[in-house]
């Protein structure tokens, strides 16, 4: 007796059964974020520029990762490798950050004369 086919899982085309909608509202949002980069990356705004600067690439990766890549449905590893690959981005930011506040001014690259104060 022939068994028949009745899969109960979906299968690999039934989860990409979104419309282009989606593509196109993440694409406007990137390009938003892209006129943000310009914008911002033309003013002065000190200390701050650097933050911005990399919260904004990292909200255009996240889009980008999560949606154009299909993580969203992704199974659990795949997930898993992007949290920590997330985290492990973090760290490494935290420790540079770290390491330029916490140095004696006259060693930051700012490009300011050795000769403003005595050298100790």
């Amino acid at each position: 007796m022939a068994h028949e086919a009745t899969d109960t899982h979906p299968s690999k085309d039934a989860h990409h059964g979104h419309g282009v909608g989606r593509y196109f509202l993440i694409w406007a949002l990137l390009l938003v974020g892209t006129a943000t980069t310009v914008i911002t990356g033309r003013m002065d705004l000190g200390a701050a520029n650097i933050f911005i600067a990399l919260l904004i690439a990292s909200v255009k990766a996240t889009l980008v990762v999560l949606f154009f890549m299909h993580m969203t449905e992704a199974p659990g590893a795949n997930r898993l490798v992007f949290v920590v690959s997330l985290v492990f981005s973090i760290v490494l930011m935290i420790g540079v950050f770290g390491d330029l506040w916490t140095r004696n001014p006259m060693t930051l690259p700012t490009g300011a004369s050795t000769f403003d104060a005595p050298e100790r």
